[in-house]
């Protein structure tokens, strides 16, 4: 402990320890220009060492005094004249850290140099707070012209001045600049790779420099040599390349190919390989086998390690994160149960790959998802993805796909041959050959799998030192081996935790109709005992659920940040049109009433227009009946009893007035049954209050 060189951070200050014993410690601050050495006893730095007063810290000029100055520079006289002249007054310690006797030792040290006491006393300086040695004593060069940082420009021109060429030259100033960047991207950064003379040419013409153009034209004008200092200034090597030679070559021709996916794990479950291609066969479905459905989708998810297939998808969805989520559950889940429902009865032995891997790497489509960051943060999985063009990254299931498909196509109808159809009279259309449902050709896919992850040998694996000469390359055998003899990486969580955390997720919204989700309520009794529903809820308006695609029956709320939290919401009788239906016939569903609303509101805008135009029409009526006034306002005002009376009268006689009554003649061959009536009845509604309260003898 406090030994020289040794840093320590001391209040607001750092110091280093120049020369200690058992009594006494002689130390400098490194921080100070005009710092001198100074002595503190022994047992006062250990009593601040245990207040927790005084830290050790790092050097933070190591870097000075492990970099040597180059061979012949300025930097390395400096530092030779600094050392001649005191290394060995440096030497004799503890003398020269105390101010008495320093003074004699510096005497000779000035005569030997014949500097100053001032440029001697730097030098000693120097080397206590940069190290305690000789390279302490560079020039500090390194800190001269403001490194990384762009001069700013005045009227002079910059750099060093012209002696052949004449003119004086331009500053490369924020506009020329921009106009480099131009001509450097449109012309030399793409697969064209023009030269660099036609670049400088397009700079020169839209500069301004007139057409044709003079010698006398080009002695103001930014320079061959600042436009090819900027351009290697601001473009790296490796983002020329890119450019020049596309994505694509780039990727195949110069991109650097390191080790082999075998030597990057450490036994089963440290990778795991997705990817997904579009089967070589049409198949025909399962309701109807006239009808042709298409080539389906193909899903592997493989073990780098062991080259294992623990896991697979196949379906008519496109390769996308829906399909790669179900490949990924059926990699992590039991596939006893799977082979089940496809009539195929196995072992757990016969395909044991159960559980989370350590890391998965794919293609950018589906892993780049949201949905998979879920998996990613709950289960700790390392979610990689394969740049563009770069398909060798996942080499291990690419050849999968090849290896598979072949093995299949002497058992299946259907198979797409790689002939054009229809280009060669009486050419075979192999579409119409397809036979097998979806049902039929995943068993096949089912039994191949078993074959290879049982049976077959790998005859290209390159296995690490310490796996045994004599053990098959197998892939359940190395699977096995890799399981007893390297390090776990599997980890086996719950299987319900496992399906709804790779579920997509989205944000719910709380409303007082229930939690609505794609124009879905849903409901939960937790919910309605938190008052998510009533009217005076105050919390959260947003909440985070997860949602099968194939049911829109229920979803999983996320109550908390918590993975392992999840609970079941169930739709609402609001909702009961959406029963039993998928989230893709959901989508479908709200498409249709989006546009019906769309073209309802069409109707209703225009029916609106004609009501204007309605209104309008029986308002200029109104106005063109109204007579020139003949009495003045007040007179027109005082009457409006009276009026209204009269008008109702009118309008009771008006709607009082019926049929017109049938001719009054009396027929010879009628005779009434109870006599001659004198009277009758009338059927005129009453003008007045007390005519509706009137009794009438013959209502009886």
């Amino acid at each position: 402990m406090f030994m020289p060189n040794d840093v320590y951070s001391l209040a607001s200050k750092r110091v280093r320890v120049l020369w200690s014993n058992w009594q006494g410690i002689f130390w400098i601050e490194i921080d100070n220009q005009k710092a001198l050495p100074r002595l503190a006893s022994r047992a006062e730095f250990e009593h601040l060492m245990a207040s927790g007063e005084i830290k050790s810290i790092d050097d933070p000029y190591v870097d000075i005094a492990m970099t040597p100055p180059k061979k012949g520079s300025r930097a390395e006289e400096v530092q030779d004249r600094a050392w001649d002249a005191i290394k060995d007054v440096v030497s004799t310690e503890p003398e020269i850290y105390e101010r008495k006797t320093r003074g004699n030792l510096l005497e000779s040290a000035l005569k030997k140099s014949g500097a100053t006491k001032q440029t001697v006393y730097r030098w000693l300086r120097r080397y206590w707070q940069f190290g305690m040695c000789k390279n302490a004593l560079s020039g500090r060069y390194d800190l001269c012209g403001g490194p990384g940082k762009a001069k700013k420009l005045g009227t002079k021109k910059i750099g060093a001045p012209r002696t052949r060429t004449p003119g004086r030259g331009i500053n490369v100033d924020e506009s020329v600049k921009s106009l480099f960047r131009v001509a450097i991207e449109k012309c030399l950064l793409n697969e064209s790779e023009n030269e660099f003379d036609y670049t400088y040419n397009q700079v020169l013409i839209a500069f301004g420099v007139p057409l044709p153009s003079k010698p006398e034209d080009l002695l103001n004008v930014p320079t061959e040599r600042q436009l090819r200092y900027f351009y290697e200034k601001e473009y790296s090597p490796i983002e020329i390349t890119r450019k020049r030679k596309g994505e694509i070559d780039y990727l195949k021709d110069f991109r650097p190919v390191l080790g082999t996916s075998t030597s990057e794990v450490s036994g089963p479950g440290s990778r795991y390989q997705i990817d997904a291609t579009v089967a070589d066969v049409y198949l025909v479905s399962e309701q109807d086998r006239e009808k042709i459905i298409g080539r389906p989708t193909l899903y592997f998810v493989v073990d780098v390690f062991s080259r294992t297939i623990v896991g697979m998808y196949i379906g008519l969805e496109n390769a996308s994160w829906v399909s790669a989520m179900e490949a990924l559950a059926n990699a992590m889940l039991d596939k006893v149960e799977y082979c089940a429902s496809f009539g195929i009865n196995i072992t757990n032995e016969m395909w044991p790959t159960v559980g989370l891997p350590e890391a998965i790497i794919g293609d950018r489509g589906e892993m780049l998802s949201r949905h998979v960051e879920v998996l990613s943060k709950g289960f700790n999985v390392n979610i990689e993805n394969t740049p563009p063009y770069r398909a060798d990254w996942k080499g291990v299931v690419e050849r999968y796909f090849r290896t598979v498909q072949v093995k299949m196509k002497p058992f299946v109808e259907g198979y797409v041959t790689g002939k054009v159809i229809g280009k060669k009279r009486h050419g075979k259309d192999y579409r119409q050959d397809g036979i097998h449902t979806l049902y039929e050709f995943t068993q096949m896919m089912i039994k191949i799998v078993l074959f290879y992850n049982n049976n077959h040998l790998l005859s290209t694996y390159d296995p690490d030192k310490d796996i045994p000469d004599n053990l098959p390359h197998n892939p359940l055998t190395l699977w096995n081996w890799g399981i007893e003899y390297r390090t776990g990486r599997l980890r086996r969580p719950a299987p319900d935790l496992v399906k709804v955390n790779i579920l997509p997720h989205t944000e719910a919204t709380v409303t007082e109709h229930g939690l609505k989700m794609f124009g879905c309520y849903y409901t939960c009794r937790e919910a309605i005992d938190w008052g998510w529903f009533e009217g005076n809820y105050k919390g959260p308006k947003k909440i985070t659920v997860a949602y099968d695609l194939y049911s829109a029956n229920i979803v999983y709320i996320r109550p908390s940040n918590r993975y392992s939290d999840f609970i079941i919401a169930s739709l609402t009788e609001r909702s009961r049109s959406y029963r039993d239906l998928t989230i893709w016939e959901v989508w479908e569903k709200n498409d249709v009433k989006a546009s019906t609303a769309a073209t309802s509101k069409l109707k209703k805008r225009s029916g609106s227009v004609n009501l204007v135009a309605d209104l309008e029409t029986i308002a200029k009526r109104s106005k063109a009946a109204q007579p020139k006034p003949t009495i003045n306002k007040a007179e027109k005002v005082k009457n409006i009893d009276k009026n209204k009376k009269d008008e109702r009268k009118y309008e009771r006689q008006k709607k009082g007035t019926g049929p017109s009554k049938p001719s009054e003649g009396k027929s010879d061959n009628v005779i009434p049954i109870h006599g001659q009536i004198d009277s009758r009845r009338s059927f005129r509604l009453p003008s007045r209050l007390k005519d509706l309260l009137k009794e009438d003898p013959s209502d009886d």
